[in-house]
This record gives C-alpha cells, structure tokens and sequence, in this order.
C-alpha cells in the first residue's frame, strides 16, 4: 500500500492507519459563516416586518344584507377592511366588536382592477359570500376561496350561476351574473 496523502474536512489519511487533526482549518471560517448567516437572517426579518408595516389597504363599505366570509356570517351593516399581514385581509364591524380574518389571493386577473373600490359578492338566492375586495389598482385586488357552503350551493345548483352583486364604497350596489 502507497503512502497515498488525503485531505479531507481538516484530517490528512496517510496510510491506512495514521489519522492526523490538521489545524490549519480554524474556528475562523466557521465564525466568518455564522456571522453572514445571522446577518442574512436579520436582513431578511428587517425587509419583512417592514413591507408589513407598509401596508397601508383600507377600505369601508356598507351592506345591507347578512353575507358569508369563510365559515363566519356577518349581519349587514358597516365594515372596514384592512390588511394587518400580506395576503391576509381583517374585516371588522365599524359599530360592534366583529371582526373576521381571512387568508386571501392575488387576483387572477389583472382585468379585475377598474379604478374603483369596490366589494363583490357572489349571490345564490338570498345568500351571499364575499368574493372579492378591491381598493382599485390590480395590486390591491384580491380574491377569497369559497367557503364550503358556497361550493354546496354552487354545487346544489350547477344550472343557476350566482349573480355578482358589486358594492361600491359610496353604497351604490350593481347586479350582474357571472362572466358579465
């Protein structure tokens, strides 16, 4: 057998029975990784924490119906919507104590954005699920996933499309059916 030298991770093999620490690789690499490896995690927590704080979508509007956002059915009457987390948007009661979270999407379309506040609804019958909240640009459009009471009616009911209700931030409601 030759006296082949090896190298690996700081022992040097020489042999088949010789093993040798070899010092040359010292604490100072390792320390040199930690400190990039905590700066990159500060950095990331930073720019996080403050496109958070940045996020300034609010919006109020005024239902006159009870609707359904998730699994939660709110009574008609004035909302503010806020978004305390991205993707995340609060809907709270002006003159009460409800409040709803609910995760939601970017808008699958740009199209969606008109310039105009608005929430939309989808209405099977009597009931109606928030869909949509919009503060006007395609940015700050996003859409909700329907709730499983949404998708059994939708199912129930796979002939009749929902009707699309649009209220706007200065009241005004506009009717129209799915694809309109």
């Amino acid at each position: 057998m030759t006296d082949a030298m090896v190298q690996l991770h700081g022992v040097r093999l020489a042999g088949s029975a010789r093993l040798k620490y070899d010092p040359d690789v010292s604490g100072a690499n390792m320390k040199r990784t930690v400190h990039l490896a905590i700066a990159t995690i500060t950095i990331c927590l930073l720019v996080t924490a403050t496109q958070a704080q940045s996020s300034n979508f609010k919006l109020s509007f005024r239902v006159s119906f009870p609707f359904t956002v998730g699994n939660t059915t709110l009574a008609a009457g004035e909302y503010e919507v806020t978004q305390p987390a991205r993707f995340v948007l609060e809907l709270r009661k002006l003159h009460g104590q409800t409040a709803v979270f609910q995760n939601v999407k970017p808008a699958h379309s740009r199209n969606e954005a008109d310039g105009r506040m608005r929430i939309i609804f989808h209405r099977y019958g009597s009931e109606y699920f928030l869909a949509s909240v919009s503060e006007g640009s395609w940015r700050s459009t996003y859409d909700l996933r329907r709730s499983n009471q949404e998708e059994r009616l939708a199912d129930k009911n796979r002939l009749l499309q929902p009707q699309v209700v649009r209220v706007l931030t200065n009241g005004t409601v506009e009717v129209a059916t799915v694809g309109q």
